[in-house]
């Protein structure tokens, strides 16, 4: 008996259909890849500020960031500039950093998370002249305002006491998408040196005393989709609580 083989027609019938399998699935596999790698760059960039936070804090020899004094200033006091460039490039490896005066990059434009195609009205990251900006080795920019370390509304309903600082990660620098809750993300700098995410639970409890108003992701959708997913999300979504919500969702992108 001899031989069974496929022949011309029936082969390119299987190519075929493996092409469209893996045109329909390589874009979710690829999107899975990146945020993966955003959310695993973001917990580094999240350590090596903190570290260095905490570094400063054993310098001063001091148990919280308030008493060091290193956030007392404005964004675009150059004195400021000058005392936290110094306190940081003693912890941080930086390869750029730019002061106030100076834009981190000039032509760099930022999106919201939703819709993608519109721009920020109000550049307030890499093309802003004020605060401290500085990139490390590993492509992470990071954007540092100042709030001298005023003490929040509620204290006694969060472990932040304190708001020391605003800060922005970009955690891929000049490679997109340059979004919000993509690879951008906000942080306060709280007393203790740690990072908290821009309306998440303990920042709406901190400034609210609660997290049921417009303070908290969840329950408001214009921040990071609430919990919905992007697609049922109301027309405008900045982005701006995603970190808390990825963090507050076991580290993952859920949106």
């Amino acid at each position: 008996m001899g031989k069974q083989a496929f022949n011309f027609s029936e082969v390119m019938i299987t190519i075929a259909i493996i092409g469209v399998v893996a045109a329909l699935t390589m874009p979710g596999i690829v999107a899975h890849y990146h945020e993966k790698e955003y959310v695993t760059q973001l917990q580094k960039s999240l350590s090596q500020f903190e570290q260095a936070m905490q570094n400063i804090m054993f310098r001063y020899e001091c148990t919280d960031i308030v008493c060091t004094g290193v956030f007392d200033g404005t964004a675009s006091d150059a004195e400021w500039n000058n005392k936290f460039d110094e306190e940081i490039t003693k912890s941080i490896k930086i390869i750029k950093a730019v002061k106030n005066g100076t834009a981190m990059q000039p032509d760099l434009e930022s999106a919201p998370l939703k819709p993608k195609n519109t721009k920020l009205s109000v550049q307030t990251d890499w093309r802003s002249t004020a605060g401290f900006k500085f990139m490390t080795p590993d492509g992470v920019m990071y954007l540092v305002i100042p709030k001298n370390c005023e003490a929040v509304p509620h204290q006694n309903v969060s472990t932040i006491e304190n708001l020391c600082a605003e800060v922005t990660i970009d955690v891929n620098s000049l490679r997109r998408p340059n979004q919000y809750g993509r690879d951008l993300y906000k942080f306060i700098v709280a007393q203790n040196g740690h990072l908290y995410p821009l309306y998440g639970r303990d920042y709406s409890n901190a400034m609210t005393g609660s997290i049921s108003g417009d303070s908290y992701w969840r329950s408001n959708e214009e921040l990071c989709a609430g919990e919905k997913k992007l697609y049922d999300a109301p027309e405008n979504v900045s982005g701006d609580g995603c970190a808390a919500r990825i963090m507050e969702e076991g580290w993952r992108i859920t949106y």
